[in-house]
């Protein structure tokens, strides 16, 4: 199956009057593999967009994430405050499918730049926060006396560090494979030896490398937080 040739005519059966449409994520890239979904993003002038809807096409898994501009532009605005925009990536590294007025060229270049100037940096509170939650959780690394307990451990762990690499040099965060692959982009050699000691502490029940590793990511932040750590309820929870 092409896979753009399939969003296409999807795009075209289903959303006859779209704007513009681009197909994003892995399904027209080298790391497509036989279960790969048909990521859509489609723009609509108005009503039923926004909404996000699942089908299927050949057995195929098809995701459509529908918007409006206003809408489109809401959206990543809120996933790029949270340094994590998928909306952003599809657009900005997707093809285009559909473009009757430009309007889905102009969203990809514009979806480029933004990639490419990265989320907004760490506030000063926002690292405090990350170096405070890491410390605790190598702390709990290092007292773990129950082999179950300790693999859950190591897998918060292994997430956290990733995504504080990232976000400490200003890359976008991420989840599950994409975490990987922006991390691996990001550092090749923390990523090799965090996946190997998140990988001793899981089949050998050893922390060292693992804790030497998080550690080290610590360090490169500010080091450990925990004693002059405080932080206020937000003014919501205040009488």
């Amino acid at each position: 199956m092409d896979p753009v040739r399939a969003a296409r005519d999807l795009v075209s059966a289903c959303f006859p009057t779209a704007r513009a449409a681009i197909l994003g994520g892995s399904a027209n890239t080298a790391r497509r593999t036989a279960f790969s979904d048909l990521d859509i993003v489609v723009f609509l002038d108005g009503p039923p967009a926004p909404f996000r809807e699942t089908t299927e096409h050949e057995g195929l898994p098809v995701e459509w994430f529908c918007h409006t501009a206003e809408s489109y532009d809401a959206f990543v605005a809120r996933e790029t405050a949270e340094r994590r925009s998928p909306l952003l990536h599809m657009c900005g590294e997707g093809v285009v499918l559909l473009d009757r007025d430009e309007f889905g060229h102009r969203t990809r270049e514009e979806a480029r730049a933004m990639l490419r100037a990265g989320p907004p940096p760490l506030s000063l509170a926002e690292l405090e926060d990350r170096r405070y939650g890491l410390t605790g959780q190598l702390d709990d690394l290092a007292g773990a006396d129950d082999p179950d307990e300790l693999i859950f451990i190591a897998d918060r762990l292994l997430i956290t560090v990733a995504e504080l690499v990232l976000v400490a040099r200003g890359r976008w965060r991420s989840h599950g494979k994409w975490l990987l692959r922006r991390l691996r982009e990001t550092d090749p050699e923390i990523c090799r030896e965090l996946l190997l000691g998140y990988r001793q502490v899981v089949c050998q029940g050893t922390t060292a490398l693992l804790g030497e590793v998080a550690g080290g990511v610590l360090d490169d932040v500010g080091g450990r937080l925990h004693p002059g750590y405080r932080r206020d309820a937000p003014a919501g929870f205040r009488r």
